[in-house]
């Protein structure tokens, strides 16, 4: 039997390389495709499935505050801070014309100036405990007395018999002596009446003061 000739020779196969292994370049640039690629979500998937960490943004708080179409507007704001201190000068004028009222004494227009009105009266506390009614006193000087508001009314005229004009009046307001009454014409009792209003307030002597 022939022996093979000496000049042939056989060839060793090369050891195959491990399968799954890579180099470290090799996975930096893998990494570097899963990252930047085009597919982002398919990366990420794949980035998670290989345990890497992805690095996410602080979740911002909630900061408390008005609605968008409530945002600070200077214009509104300056017309409501307006609103507001005019407000304020009115409520401070009411209440000073009610201080300045209350404290002051009215001198009535007429033949003399022996009649006064006015709200509070230091020489009398009933003229101080009644309450205060829009264009009306609470006591009146006449006569030499002193009258004080009653809860009393009266037809508002002046017809020359029952009503009489006394001649003295405070703006709008007339003094009207009554004569169809005994206190009426005792002087006991008069009125005080708005022209114009349906009714008149009476007023009687203060005993006591």
């Amino acid at each position: 039997m022939a022996e093979p000739p000496n000049s042939v020779t056989v060839a060793e196969p090369e050891p195959e390389r491990e399968r799954g292994r890579m180099s470290v370049d090799e996975r930096a640039a893998r990494r570097e495709r899963l990252v930047h690629g085009r597919d982002r979500y398919a990366s990420l998937v794949r980035v998670l499935q290989a345990g890497r960490e992805i690095p996410l943004a602080p979740r911002r708080r909630r900061r408390l505050g008005l609605p968008a179409d409530l945002a600070w507007n200077p214009i509104g704001t300056k017309l409501v801070l307006l609103v507001a201190v005019a407000l304020l000068v009115l409520v401070g004028i009411k209440l000073g014309g009610d201080w300045l009222r209350e404290r002051s004494v009215a001198t009535w227009d007429g033949p003399t100036a022996g009649v006064t009105s006015g709200q509070r009266l230091d020489s009398c506390p009933a003229a101080d405990g009644l309450a205060s009614v829009e264009t009306y006193p609470n006591w009146l000087r006449y006569g030499g007395r002193l009258y004080l508001r009653t809860d009393t009314t009266r037809p508002g005229l002046i017809d020359g018999v029952s009503y009489l004009d006394s001649g003295y009046h405070l703006d709008n307001v007339r003094l009207v002596l009554l004569d169809n009454t005994p206190d009426g014409r005792a002087r006991q009792e008069v009125m005080l009446w708005s022209e114009g209003a349906m009714a008149g307030y009476i007023y009687r002597v203060a005993p006591g003061c």
